[in-house]
């Protein structure tokens, strides 16, 4: 069964995979730029940046109580 056979065969079943693929397509598309920035700014900045405390929360300003 050729490609082409298959999507004759059952038209419901290729619009649910090519809907399928292309969501991961699309999600690969846009988050690997993401991830691969951050990587470099994390890497060239250095994780928490100052205005956060350890976990990464802003830290209180001086007229604040917790």
């Amino acid at each position: 069964m050729t490609i082409l056979q298959f999507m004759d065969s059952s038209p419901w079943l290729t619009f649910f995979i090519v809907l399928i693929v292309g969501e991961v397509l699309v999600r690969v598309m846009v988050n690997l730029p993401n991830r691969i920035l951050r990587h470099w700014n994390i890497r060239k900045h250095g994780y928490p940046p100052a205005h956060c405390d350890a976990d990464g929360d802003f830290r209180p300003t001086e007229g604040e109580k917790e």
